[in-house]
């Protein structure tokens, strides 16, 4: 990865650790085996990424 893109990473996960109700919404995460589907509800009707970031890792993976 790039500078800004590890920056990029960086700043979309303080983000997440910050709404920890985006936990409940459906979303993949990219785990050590693959892709997993967290969350129980379906997202909102918007182009807006919930619950993981850019390239997949959400807090739940690490928790």
């Amino acid at each position: 990865m790039r500078t800004w893109e590890v920056c990029r990473e960086a700043e979309e996960r303080r983000q997440l650790l910050c709404r920890p109700w985006e936990e409940e919404i459906l979303h993949w995460s990219r785990q050590e085996d693959g892709w997993v589907l967290h969350g129980k509800y379906p997202p909102p009707d918007t182009r807006w990424r919930y619950g993981s970031t850019k390239w997949g890792w959400c807090p739940r993976r690490d928790g």
